[in-house]
């Protein structure tokens, strides 16, 4: 029995080691090998990350779950009060019960796997029907389900997870987890912990530094959009990225005809309002917005420039953009016709020329050498597809060099930074507190490793690095964007918990 094991586990090696020598030559031969040995690469820090957690606040934590067990109480009786009865916001059954059948109101439908439009009371719904038309008032029940079921899942998906027996958070990580090379997280092979990658800040401020040590979060904000400034090679975007403007402020300048600083002061006013009638209330406080084109009913200017940057270069048309910022269809045309009217190379330059390399080639390889075959249908889905991979991949890229560059790094002042964790476009990690001209120089050389040069179609940028401090990972302190140790080390020392 043990010469049966012995030699499989021979066998199991050196046939491994035969199939990779094939395997790597075809890798070569098909232009993945950059691909290939950025993975590898990668993988030292990610084991470190897993390895090594992150410390919770668990009487923080604890003190917060009774905190919205009582709330939950209090929203479950406002609820049956405005209801009549008792209604359950986690029974769809329930709530379509209730509010398409009780109330007579006229189902709201989504579209499933199979093509079949079915009735939904998501969350979608409930805003419709919490924020009203102009023949129906606002329904409050459905505010209260929202409320309610944000409640539950804060507190069944996040307040009641299971750390490790030392108290600390972990994830295992993928680092192929997606086809445009950023990582996905789940639990840990021991059930324990939880997907890192969408933790809401009423989580992260649970996650706190060790003692002495302070957290440090570079982020690559904004870079997507960044990236497709410099390959559709409009001059709008890339005017607004090389002069450092405010990208949201900006873009509703172009779409809305409306001065920057008016811009501003409405969205310092307004900030993320969305009922149409206290909007036009604070409106009314501002001169000056009768020269918009447009004046979007349920967000303030800066909003809807933002939620345009966000949503609409991959080719999301006006419906979908309606679905998912709740908005009116027709409004939503509007707003799409005025963005691709301010950037109008998106589409007659950028997507035109992917849906060429799509009908001839359908291969895509990014500034980093990352290549990727389409092999689905030629149709929208393809392209949408295509349009998002270029910018997805090339700044999921520019993070992982930038951390292995980090985690490489043995020079003084980089050897006690310890990686935490990756979260879709930034870089978690902790510092002793001991000596701020340090923890600056430390900070100083993250944000060279993550600052890295990208050329594309002549034009060469880098993707600006935002940098924050704290003590957990909910309330971080802004730091200025510079490499410059000096500067940083002023302004960490006006930061009391820091200079403590």
């Amino acid at each position: 029995m043990e010469q049966k094991t012995l030699t499989y586990n021979a066998l199991d090696s050196a046939i491994t080691f035969e199939i990779f020598q094939a395997f790597w030559h075809d890798l070569e031969e098909q232009g993945y090998n950059d691909t290939y040995k950025l993975t590898t690469d990668i993988i030292p820090p990610l084991t470190f990350m897993m390895h090594r957690g992150i410390c919770v606040n668990r009487d923080a934590l604890e003190q917060a779950r009774r905190d919205v067990e009582r709330k939950i109480e209090e929203k479950q009786q406002e609820l049956n009060e405005a209801a009549g009865r008792y209604l359950n916001p986690l029974s769809s059954k329930d709530c379509q019960a209730y509010f398409y059948i009780e109330l007579g109101i006229k189902p709201f439908t989504k579209t499933n796997a199979k093509g079949q439009q079915t009735i939904t009371c998501d969350d979608k719904a409930m805003q419709r029907l919490a924020v009203g038309t102009a023949n129906r008032p606002p329904i409050p029940a459905a505010k209260l389900v929202q409320e309610l079921r944000a409640l539950h899942k804060l507190k069944g998906t996040y307040l009641d997870i299971e750390f490790d027996r030392d108290g600390r958070f972990r994830c295992s990580v993928n680092p192929r987890g997606t086809v445009t090379g950023r990582i996905s997280t789940s639990k840990t092979i021991y059930g324990t912990g939880m997907n890192m990658q969408n933790l809401p800040l009423e989580f992260k401020r649970f996650l706190i530094a060790d003692p002495g040590f302070v957290m440090i979060e570079v982020d690559k904000a904004g870079a997507e959009w960044v990236v497709v400034a410099y390959l559709s090679g409009d001059p709008n975007m890339i005017r607004i990225v090389e002069e450092g403007l405010d990208p949201h402020a900006a873009t509703a300048n172009l779409m809305f005809n409306v001065p920057i600083e008016l811009i501003q002061e409405e969205n310092k006013l307004i900030g993320h309002e969305t009922d149409p009638g206290r909007i036009a209330k604070l409106r009314e406080k501002l001169p000056g917005l009768e020269v918009a084109r447009f004046l979007p009913r349920n967000m303030s200017l800066r909003q809807a420039g933002k939620k345009s940057n966000h949503g609409l270069n991959y080719g999301e048309g006006p419906r979908m953009f309606a679905l998912q910022n709740e908005i009116p269809e027709f409004e939503a045309k509007r707003l799409v016709d005025l963005y691709h009217a301010a950037y109008p190379n998106i589409r007659n330059v950028w997507h035109r020329r992917i849906q060429n390399e799509m009908r001839s080639g359908r291969v895509l390889i990014n500034f980093f050498g990352r290549k990727r075959r389409f092999l689905d249908k030629l149709g929208d889905q393809l392209f949408k597809a295509a349009y998002a991979h270029e910018p997805q991949s090339t700044v999921s890229d520019n993070l992982n060099v930038g951390m292995v560059h980090i985690y490489n790094d043995r020079s003084p002042e980089m050897l006690d930074l310890e990686l935490l964790a990756q979260v879709h476009d930034s870089l978690l990690s902790q510092y002793p507190l001991a000596d701020i001209g340090r923890l600056a120089a430390c900070i100083a050389k993250q944000c060279k490793h993550m600052n890295i040069p990208i050329t594309i179609r002549g034009r060469t940028f880098t993707i600006k690095t935002d940098v924050k401090v704290g003590l957990n990972w909910h309330d971080m302190h802004e730091l200025p964007r510079t490499t410059n140790v000096g500067e940083l080390k002023r302004a960490l020392q006006k930061l009391p918990e820091i200079a403590r």
